[in-house]
């Protein structure tokens, strides 16, 4: 899944309105060199999530969510082209300002 997710944590750390994510199982990520640095942090909803990042240059590259999925960064990626979110996360968090792209599908909000 493709997902735009406006919480607050992926407004942080995007620093913008939203995230652009992929939304895969965890144990579906794999990297092709290195190790990822990682801290944990709590989610807006209080679930523990955590980050994955590049410890060269910061960038994030995924967080792992409680629930078993990655929330894969799709900026992080060298083809961004593919990138094609299908579903808004969160848009309670969203800010009042923020043009939202009414075609998407809403994720329900789970527990």
């Amino acid at each position: 899944m493709q997902i735009l997710c406006h919480c607050t944590d992926c407004q942080t750390v995007s620093g913008s309105a939203f995230y652009t994510a992929y939304i895969v199982p965890l144990e579906s990520v794999t990297l092709t060199k290195g190790a990822p640095g990682g801290f944990s942090v709590k989610s807006d909803k209080g679930r523990d999530n955590r980050r994955r990042f590049c410890k060269d240059c910061g960038t994030r590259l995924w967080a792992e969510l409680e629930m078993g999925f990655a929330s894969v960064n799709g900026m992080a990626l060298d083809d961004r082209s593919h990138f094609n979110p299908t579903h808004n996360h969160r848009l309670e968090t969203a800010p009042g300002w923020c043009a939202l792209n009414a075609l998407l599908e809403t994720l329900p909000i789970t527990p």
